[in-house]
């Protein structure tokens, strides 16, 4: 209980933040008159701002799954608990760090961010599922946490009920373009619950909103009923760090 309020009221905290300072910076347009600057200055703290907000997506229900796990693994196998614990610690460091910046990340640390959130999940006896590193290409950035909430989608709405989920993660340079994909062998969209497709849904916009605002890249989706890709494809050029 204690996380989802945590969650609101930062999520709150930071809709104020927003208007203070869309209300501030209006003002300072009005006073100042110095026209189209302020006008884009107003308009780039409001992106940023609403980027925050976009990025507070630490799920409170994951976080005490994990724990629970944790706790059931200190009595039947102390040394899986210390690594469960090690890969929960990271999980959160990466969350926090992507909700306090929104510089982007070498795509290697994007795929560790991956693999400490699949180490958690598969802490869990009861889940079974498969993940592929179809890695060809990592020398690139990205916003952090982009790619990893398309593979907590598809092991909580595709793969969670079936026997022999797989998932696969590739990235390749085509011509100008980073292509990264995210392919699961899942029920696809068709057969969700509307809370699922809702959840799903609010994890695929955030996505896009921040790989559009911080390089420029695209996101989409082909979905069956035997399965969802995940294709993000990011002009390379802007991928060049300053």
């Amino acid at each position: 209980m204690t996380g989802w309020y945590l969650a609101i009221i930062s999520s709150a905290v930071l809709l104020v933040m927003l208007v203070i300072t869309l209300v501030f910076l209006i003002k300072s347009v009005n006073a100042k008159n110095e026209g189209d600057k302020k006008i884009r200055e107003l308009e780039n703290e409001i992106n940023r701002l609403s980027l925050r907000l976009s990025q507070n997506q630490i799920r409170p229900h994951f976080i005490f799954n994990s724990i629970l796990a944790i706790k059931q693994l200190c009595i039947e196998d102390p040394r899986a608990a210390s690594k469960a614990l090690q890969h929960f610690a990271a999980y959160l460091r990466s969350n926090l760090d992507a909700m306090s910046s929104d510089e982007l990340v070498l795509f290697d640390r994007e795929i560790d961010c991956i693999k400490e959130y699949v180490a958690l999940e598969q802490a869990d006896p009861a889940v079974h599922f498969s993940v592929n590193y179809d890695i060809e290409f990592t020398d690139f950035y990205i916003p952090l946490l982009v790619v990893e909430p398309m593979v907590e989608n598809a092991i909580r709405h595709g793969i969670s009920r079936k026997e022999n989920g797989v998932i696969t993660i590739r990235s390749r340079l085509e011509e100008d373009k980073v292509i990264v994909i995210v392919e699961d062998n899942g029920v696809g969209f068709g057969n969700e619950t509307r809370q699922q497709v809702e959840h799903r849904s609010i994890g695929i916009k955030n996505a896009k909103d921040r790989l559009k605002m911080l390089c420029d890249g695209e996101l989409n989706i082909i979905s069956t009923g035997s399965g969802t890709i995940v294709r993000m494809e990011i002009p390379f050029r802007e991928m060049e760090m300053k």
